[in-house]
């Protein structure tokens, strides 16, 4: 090989080197500015390095100049996205997406422009441009410098560094799926996702779940158009309801307790309750004691997407995340056309399940995140709910009435402990001390606590004898892996049979209403999708795109998962199986004795889904002012 052959390669390898150099400083920049020295696991290191080496393997098939041109325009195009993060960050402590990007929106929302929360220093992102382009000026009349790896070299190194930046990048993918499993499906938490596979590998993720969402994506037909809404209209047709507007102008306080099971309800250990506020709250209050979680890959966000828009979660990821620029009519829009003020409280980064957009598209007027409270005592995840609540009262004597106060709760929050504060002494669980079980009853037992301190001060405010307050459960705490110590705390037993299991499935949920009107106890089989039509009726506002029933005005229980599995007062269907089980005695049934169970769970899944994933409400209405 010729001396310049030599320099040629040279010059070859250290440009492609310095240009990786080049995107590996800035992402770790913009991980500093995020997080700042917050440590990283090293499956950020993992993936960050194999992006880079990805994108600088594929520059070195490239001929020197054209390399260096290339260089540019990939350069400019992460530095702005990179750029965008990090002033996106600065107010709402989450990355960018493909979709906010393509809105417009990126800070627009709370400031008069996007400009106003940049800040001199992120100039500093484009330092090296100031070099990189004058240089190439310089060079534009210089002859085209040879390249000094011939071609098949270039493209056996270029299959070699493909080949190692991809495992490293599928290992860092790897290692997060196996810490939070799901988490890259449903992308519930973007930063989370960035923080750990890098800010590149997560903009190529993003960017490939927006593309593949627009390719797949297709006009529903007129005459498909017409079923779902000839299916909503039937479904919530005006009649004579028991109970229409009873609670008429009275606020409405919804409170969202994180993973309270049903079975926590008037249950004792050691002849302690283990929610004994709600214990006295429920013999003052309609208790729904058949209430299932129907949440789906959304978690939480599922939870609070089903009670107030009373649509099933999303077929795949989360709604809150998929869906944000959809149009809905939700309960706080309904609430907003009776005249009431709408606000949604939730003491944690406003970024996490893509709250801040998705509470701006269902209607909400004001959102309270973590930035908005006194952040002064801490559990688990962040505020108590013991000072959120203080807080949240607070702020409601601010607001005009009537109302509608959404409040989700925190300290419940999976792992169930906090290492700088003990719950020992608050409730003995006696052997179950230590264990998985025992640490989610004395966790309950906090939440439980807090729940009386809002009643107090609902009360000391003048607020709780003119609001109607909902309380309920998100989803369930307990995993199947867990399924044989809830059987021996529950039924001291080694096992729960299937139809046992899903008996666990059932969330707390109450209604209490000034003077203690309606209390007792409802037995129907329903589900989180039903709490909207039903506090719809009852304040009288409209829910004319509601999937769910009002269960004061309904004499046959009926829940439908977003498996497709459903249950009604006395059977139980599991689909994926094509079974289906007496509830009581659990002998199996003939399916073609429930053909239309069956088919009413299915059209039910199926108008909920074109509903939201065709966006018909925005269409209609377009249509409608058209």
């Amino acid at each position: 090989m010729t001396q310049a052959r030599w320099q040629g390669a040279l010059r070859d390898i250290l440009s492609v080197l310095v240009y990786g150099c080049i995107l590996l400083v800035k992402t770790y920049c913009v991980k500093y500015s995020l997080v700042g020295n917050y440590p990283l696991h090293r499956s950020f290191l993992l993936g960050t390095l194999g992006a880079v080496i990805v994108i600088t393997a594929l520059l070195l098939l490239l001929r020197p100049r054209a390399r260096y041109y290339a260089f540019l325009g990939i350069n400019l195009l992460i530095t702005i996205i990179l750029v965008a993060d990090v002033v996106y960050g600065r107010y709402f402590r989450d990355v960018t997406s493909v979709a906010l990007l393509k809105q417009a929106r990126l800070a627009g929302e709370v400031q008069e422009s996007v400009f106003a929360l940049i800040e001199p220093r992120d100039l500093a992102y484009f330092i090296d441009m100031l070099v990189l382009v004058p240089l190439l000026c310089f060079q534009r009349d210089k002859r085209q410098p040879q390249s000094g790896l011939k071609w098949p070299l270039r493209l056996v190194l270029t299959v070699i560094c493909l080949l190692v930046g991809a495992n490293l990048t599928q290992a860092s993918i790897d290692s997060l799926q196996q810490r939070q499993p799901g988490l890259i499906r449903a992308f519930w938490d973007k930063q989370v996702v960035a923080h750990n596979i890098g800010t590149l590998n997560f903009h190529a993720i993003d960017a490939w779940r927006y593309l593949k969402k627009q390719m797949t994506s297709t006009k529903l037909s007129q005459e498909e158009q017409a079923a779902v809404a000839q299916w909503f209209a039937e479904h919530n047709a005006e009649g004579n309801k028991q109970y229409h507007n009873l609670m008429q102008g009275k606020n409405l306080i919804m409170v969202q307790l994180e993973a309270f099971q049903g079975f926590v309800l008037n249950f004792k250990i050691n002849g302690q309750e283990v929610t004994p506020n709600l214990n006295r709250l429920a013999k003052k209050s309609l208790t729904f004691n058949n209430i299932y979680a129907q949440t789906a890959g959304g978690g939480t966000s599922d939870a609070e997407f089903l009670a107030n828009v009373s649509l099933y979660p999303a077929r795949e990821g989360a709604a809150f995340y998929e869906f944000y620029t959809n149009t809905f009519q939700s309960l706080p829009m309904a609430a907003k056309e009776q005249g009431y003020e709408t606000v949604v409280m939730h003491a944690n980064r406003p970024g996490f399940w893509n709250r801040t957009h998705m509470y701006t598209a269902l209607g909400f007027d004001t959102y309270y995140s973590d930035l908005d409270f006194d952040i002064d005592e801490v559990f688990g995840l962040g505020l108590t709910d013991h000072s959120f609540y203080r807080q949240a009262v607070q702020k409601m004597q601010q607001m005009q009435q009537p109302f509608y106060a959404f409040l989700v709760s925190l300290s419940s929050h999976f792992p169930f402990v906090d290492a700088n504060v003990s719950l020992s002494d608050r409730l003995d669980v006696g052997a179950w001390q230590g264990t998985f079980i025992g640490n989610y009853l004395q966790n309950i037992h906090f939440a439980d606590e807090a729940v009386g301190v809002l009643i107090d001060e609902l009360q000391a405010a003048g607020l709780w004898d003119n609001s109607v307050v909902v309380i309920y459960g998100d989803h369930t705490a307990i995993p199947h892996g867990r399924s044989q110590e809830l059987a021996k705390l529950l039924y001291g037993k080694e096992g729960l049979d299937e139809l046992q299991w899903q008996e666990e499935q059932k969330v707390v949920m109450m209604l209490h209403l000034p003077g203690d009107r309606l209390r007792g106890v409802n037995d129907r089989t329903a589900g989180q999708i039903d709490i909207f039509p039903t506090l719809a009726n009852l304040l009288g506002f409209k829910s004319k795109y509601a999937a769910g029933r009002d269960l004061l005005n309904t004499d046959n229980g009926f829940v439908c998962f977003r498996n497709g599995t459903w249950i009604n007062d006395d059977v139980i269907y599991f689909r994926s199986q094509r079974k289906l089980l007496d509830l009581k005695t659990g002998t199996e049934l003939a399916a073609e004795d429930f053909a239309a169970e069956i088919e009413r769970a299915e059209i039910e899944l199926k108008v909920s889904d074109q509903l939201l994933e065709y966006d018909l409400i925005r269409q209609w209405q377009t249509e409608a002012d058209g």
